[in-house]
């Protein structure tokens, strides 16, 4: 019988860690398709279908990507590996196709998640802790929005390889022998082969070094008054030292010699010292990548909710008090405790630049929150029944309501998936474009068009410094790409479009030096060879990223005061690192000198539908507490600005769908007039202003319009989302 116990009570423990793999299984299954979903997932899954297609032979140069003249082919191919390689294995008892089995990786790699994370969770406390550290980082929702089937980017490789590479290194310098070595720096390797930037996790440990040292001065002063001697401190951390720097200098010796750098390279390119003279200007439009002040009411909800508000809460308050509990005991602190402290505070610094930081500060929270339901557990264990049901079933009451909100949150993501418009013109694409075409739009939907049609693309999402794309890096098309679309001038529009159908002689000589001298690389002769024809892209989505179309295209709005904004409707606020000359900072930048006023289409939706007295319509529409209003009176339209200003031109659509222009410009009004355009759905529901300087730009016309009246531009497919042009440069 008290063999038959110990089984049962041995069972519970990893019955709830097979548990746990089942729900993160099936909190992922909402998000899958049977195809790729959002953008960047494109990318690694091209790559991947490149190494599967080739039998694991890795091409020297992409010419898909940043064509002219392409860029070389990327080495850090571990995750594509890996799902070439379970898909080989797969494919023994079942007949799925490439793609499908594909969306279905990052669901196999979060599942995958649940076992380092246990492990390190029960190397620092116990199997408790272990089973609460799981949960944490398995079940957050930042991890979870990104992690769902068919988002096959390298979160899910950042999480996995980020538990296993810490918790192999805890290992090693627990047992200190060569095995266990071994296995943390093949850890950290394959972490590297993965994500180059998983150089983080021994680079962390290296600076752990002075911290903790600085940390046993602090403590010994607070506890004794007196700083410690070093060689009291050195003595403690010999025996852990060893084991680590030998993974570390390691891996700084074989890593470099496979071509991924060190340690300090990493430092240098994270630092922004590594990236030629210039950085990418694109960061500057990011989201993820805006600053946040954590220390606000907003901004900490803003990472609770990602993070998980009850782990976030227990690595702020429950790190401290084990760490003061000990101070009041006059107890040493552990190592262990000296280092998630760091960690969770180094992670937490990163989320000041942007919320994208945001799972590297979940790993951290999870694993601290863990240790601490560890160690509250292992201290009640010998009290009353009623204490311990007490403080258990208080710590099962959260942990359950923390799976039930973000299993509700996975149900709710919605889907990130290509829709159909996208789809009926990319498969459009790969029927008609010739296989040397070269496809031009904004960046974002680049690893999409060449994931899906196989075509080549002027820009994607995989930002290309000065160092590694030549002539054009990602600066220089960005800043292009915004002249193309936000200017009126067709001529400049073309000339520039005109330079990515092929490298001058010059150019292209130039490149194959600095590939050959940098790279070791021989690019490939097409490389060089002219574009056999240019498609461009005008779609739905590029509305709202006009303000940055604009900004990169270096199209400024004189807004000097707050009358100019008042009586100018249509300009937008990019916000910048730096406010420049002549410009007025604006919104939630304004206080730290941020702010940049550039041109904008402004998005109405309307809001109400009345009648005046005489019985004409009034169409009320709303853009963020700004008004215009639309009346019909005696066969003329009005369009009125805050009941301050009238707009001078609007195009409506007639009951046969055809497009009708009203200009009002002579009317005589007591309202002062304004220029631009409105644009008007043909179901009323939705208005676009547009002010004078972009209401014939290349955008509006390609978009809006038709590509009426322009030369170079023909349009060939079109639907409601988007509308493809091929160019002519005759």
């Amino acid at each position: 019988m008290i063999a038959m116990k110990l089984n049962f009570k041995s069972l519970i423990v990893p019955s709830l860690v097979l548990a746990l793999m089942i729900i993160v299984g099936y909190s992922r299954l909402p998000g899958r398709t049977d195809m790729i979903a959002d953008y960047d997932p494109w990318f690694f899954y091209r790559i991947s279908e490149v190494l599967w297609k080739n039998n694991f032979k890795v091409p020297e140069w992409d010419l898909l990507s940043f064509f002219p003249p392409g860029r070389p082919f990327p080495k850090t191919l571990g995750y594509e590996y890996f799902v070439v390689i379970a898909y080989k294995i797969q494919s023994i008892f079942f007949n799925t196709e490439f793609m499908k089995f594909a969306t279905y990786v990052p669901i196999i790699m979060s599942v995958m998640s649940v076992i380092p994370a246990y492990f390190l969770g029960k190397e620092l406390s116990n199997e408790w802790g272990g089973l609460a550290t799981a949960l944490f980082i398995t079940m957050s929702p930042t991890f979870i929005i990104v992690s769902m089937g068919s988002y096959m980017d390298t979160d899910t490789v950042v999480v996995f390889y980020s538990l296993l590479s810490i918790f192999t290194i805890f290992l090693a310098m627990k047992k200190k022998t060569i095995p266990y070595i071994i296995a943390a720096i093949l850890a950290n390797m394959a972490f590297i082969y993965s994500w180059w930037f998983g150089w983080y996790v021994t680079t962390f440990f290296l600076a752990y070094i002075p911290g903790f040292i600085l940390f046993r001065f602090i403590e010994s002063y607070l506890r004794k008054g007196k700083f410690t001697s070093i060689g009291a401190i050195i003595k403690e951390l010999k025996p852990m030292l060893l084991p680590l720097l030998s993974i570390i200098i390691v891996l700084n010796i074989v890593m470099p010699l496979l071509g991924f750098g060190t340690f300090v390279d990493f430092i240098l390119v994270s630092s922004g010292f590594r990236s030629g003279s210039e950085s990418l200007i694109v960061n500057v439009s990011v989201a993820e990548l805006q600053p946040i002040n954590i220390f606000t009411k907003d901004g900490f909800n803003q990472v609770a909710s990602r993070v998980g508000a009850f782990p976030m809460l227990l690595t702020i308050f429950g790190i401290p008090a084990l760490v003061i509990r000990k101070f009041v005991k006059k107890e040493t602190v552990n190592f262990e405790e000296i280092f998630l402290f760091m960690w969770a505070g180094f992670t937490f610094y990163t989320i000041l630049s942007g919320v994208r930081f945001s799972l590297l500060f979940a790993i951290a929270v999870a694993t601290s929150a863990g240790y601490v339901i560890g160690n509250v557990i292992k201290y009640f264990e010998g009290s009353s029944v009623f204490v311990k049901s007490g403080v258990y079933g208080l710590i099962a009451f959260f942990a359950l309501m923390f799976i039930s909100s973000t299993i509700a949150f996975s149900l709710n993501i919605g889907s990130m998936g290509v829709g159909s418009n996208w789809l009926n013109m990319l498969n459009w694409l790969k029927e008609n474009a010739d296989k040397k075409a070269i496809v031009a739009t904004w960046w974002d939907p680049g690893h999409i068009i060449a994931g899906y049609t196989g075509l080549r693309v002027h820009a994607d999402g995989a930002h290309c410094s000065v160092t590694e794309c030549v002539p054009y890096n990602h600066n220089v098309r960005i800043q292009d790409m915004g002249k193309i679309l936000s200017t009126s001038n067709e001529t400049e529009a073309v000339m520039l479009l005109k330079k990515y159908m092929q490298l001058t002689p010059e150019e292209c000589e130039n490149a194959k030096q600095y590939y050959k001298d940098v790279y070791k690389i021989e690019i490939p002769k097409e490389a060089c060879e002219p574009a056999s024809e240019m498609y461009f892209i005008s779609s739905a989505d590029l509305i709202g990223k006009f303000t940055w179309l604009n900004y990169f295209g270096g199209y400024r709005a004189p807004i000097k005061t707050a009358y100019d904004f008042q009586k100018t409707p249509g300009v937008c606020c990019a916000s910048t690192p730096k406010t420049e000359e002549g410009q007025l900072s604006c919104g939630e930048f304004a206080s730290q000198g941020r702010g940049l006023w550039v041109w904008c289409p402004w998005i109405f939706q309307i809001s109400d539908v009345q009648k005046d007295k005489d019985g004409n319509n009034v169409f009320i529409y709303d853009y963020s507490g700004l008004k215009i209003t639309i009346v019909e009176k005696q066969g003329v339209i009005f369009p009125i600005y805050n009941n301050k200003y009238l707009i001078s031109k609007i195009i409506l659509y007639d009951q046969t769908g055809q497009p009708r222009l009203f200009d009002i410009t002579n009317a005589t009004t007591s309202f002062e007039k304004v220029g631009g355009l409105l644009w008007v759905q043909p179901d009323y529901r939705v208005l676009i202003y547009l002010p004078p300087e972009v209401e014939n730009s290349i955008f509006i016309r390609t978009f809006l319009f038709n590509g009426e009246g322009l030369k170079h531009f023909k349009l060939v497919y079109s639907n409601p989302e988007i509308k493809l042009y091929k160019v002519s440069f005759d």
